[in-house]
C-alpha cells in the first residue's frame, strides 16, 4: 500500500507541474500585457519598463514559472524599498489590481465555496444514492420511468437556469428562501444554512441526476452477477441481495464524488454567480473582466491542485477498499 501511495503521489505531482507549466505559458506567452494594464493611460515607455521589472513580466514566461514554483514554497518579494510587496509562501501569485496575494483572496473567499461545495455534494450524493438504486429494483416501472426522466431533465440544464427558476419560485413568488447572500458560519449558523438552501438544492439536483444515473446502471450490474445470483438461488432474503449490491454500487460512486467534490471547492461559478455569493469562482471571474492575470493564473492553479488532490484521495480509498486497484 506505501508503494502504491507514492507512485500515486509521484504522479500527481507530476502533472500538477504539467499544468502549471501550460498555464503560464498560455496566459503569459500570450498577447495580453499585465503590465500595461497596470501602467494605465498614457504609459511611457520607461514607465512601462518600471512597471515590468516591479511585477517580474520582464522575464520571459519559462522563468516567470520557475520564479513562481519558488514562491510556492518561499515566498516571493515583488520590487524593492518601501513599494516592495510581499507575498508569504505558499505564493499562487500577486493581485497588483487589488495589492495583496491571490492566496490571501483565495482564503478570504474559500469558506463561501466550501459551504456551498460540501452542502451541494451531501446534497447530490443523498438524492443520487436513494434515487439510483429505487430505479433499479422497479426497473420498467413508473418509478424507474420517472427517475430516468428526471434525470434526463436536469443533466440537460444549465446551473444558471435552474438557480433563476429557483430563485423565481421560491425566492419571489413563495417567498420562502433567501435568494441571494451569504452569512458565515460563525456569525449565525442557522442563517448560514438558510441562506444556503437554494444554492445547495441546485448544485446538488444538478449532479444528482448523473448519481442517480450511474447508480442505477451500477446496481443492475450488482443484482446480475454470480454471487448475488447465488444468494438469491439458496433462499437469501431480497433485502440481504439488494443491501449487498448496494455495497457494490458505493465504490465506484467514490471515485466520481470526490472528482466533483474537488470541482465545486474550486469554484461553483454560475451557482456563485446566481445567487450573488462572492467565492473563488466569483474571484476568477473578476480577475478575467479586470484583465488581473495574477488572479487568473493563481485562481486556475489552485483549482487545479485541489482537483489533482481530490483524485489521489480516491485513488487512495479505492485502494484500500479493492486491492485489485492497488495492482492495475
Amino acid at each position: 500500500m506505501t508503494s502504491y501511495i507514492a507512485r500515486r503521489l509521484v504522479v500527481s505531482l507530476l502533472v500538477l507541474l504539467a499544468i502549471s507549466f501550460c498555464v503560464f505559458m498560455l496566459f503569459y506567452s500570450g498577447p495580453s500585457d499585465p503590465a500595461r494594464v497596470m501602467c494605465g493611460k498614457p504609459c511611457q515607455p520607461e514607465r512601462l519598463t518600471q512597471v515590468k521589472h516591479f511585477m517580474g513580466t520582464d522575464k520571459n514566461a519559462f522563468v516567470q514559472w520557475l520564479d513562481f514554483l519558488k514562491g510556492l514554497f518561499v515566498g516571493r518579494t515583488y520590487g524593492t524599498g518601501a513599494e516592495a510587496a510581499h507575498c508569504s509562501a505558499p505564493c499562487f501569485g500577486f493581485s497588483f489590481d487589488q495589492r495583496q496575494s491571490v492566496t490571501n483572496l483565495i482564503w478570504s473567499r474559500l469558506p463561501v465555496t466550501a459551504s456551498l461545495a460540501l452542502g451541494g455534494a451531501a446534497v447530490s450524493l443523498l438524492v443520487g444514492m436513494t434515487l439510483g438504486p429505487l430505479a433499479a429494483i422497479f426497473r420498467g416501472r413508473w418509478p424507474d420511468a420517472l427517475v430516468r426522466g428526471g434525470s434526463l431533465f436536469l443533466v440537460a440544464t444549465p446551473a444558471y437556469l435552474l438557480g433563476l427558476l429557483g430563485i423565481l419560485l421560491f425566492g419571489f413568488q413563495l417567498n420562502v428562501v433567501p435568494v441571494s447572500g451569504y452569512v458565515a458560519l460563525t456569525d449565525s449558523p442557522v442563517d448560514w444554512a438558510w441562506h444556503l438552501v437554494l444554492p445547495w438544492c441546485v448544485i446538488g439536483l444538478i449532479n444528482a441526476a448523473g448519481y442517480a444515473r450511474f447508480a442505477r446502471n451500477q446496481m443492475l450490474d450488482e443484482l446480475g452477477s454470480d454471487h448475488l445470483l447465488a444468494q438469491r438461488a439458496t433462499g437469501a432474503p431480497k433485502r440481504t441481495v439488494r443491501r449487498a449490491a448496494r455495497r457494490g454500487v458505493w465504490v465506484p460512486i467514490t471515485t466520481l464524488f470526490g472528482l466533483d467534490l474537488a470541482m465545486l471547492l474550486s469554484g461553483s461559478i454560475f451557482t456563485e454567480r446566481v445567487f450573488s455569493m462572492h467565492g473563488i469562482g466569483d474571484l476568477l471571474i473578476g480577475g478575467v473582466s479586470s484583465h488581473d492575470l495574477g488572479i487568473v493564473v493563481g485562481t486556475a492553479l489552485f483549482g487545479a491542485a485541489l482537483i489533482i488532490v481530490g483524485n489521489l484521495v480516491v485513488d487512495i480509498v479505492q485502494g484500500s477498499i479493492d486491492p485489485r486497484v492497488r495492482r492495475g
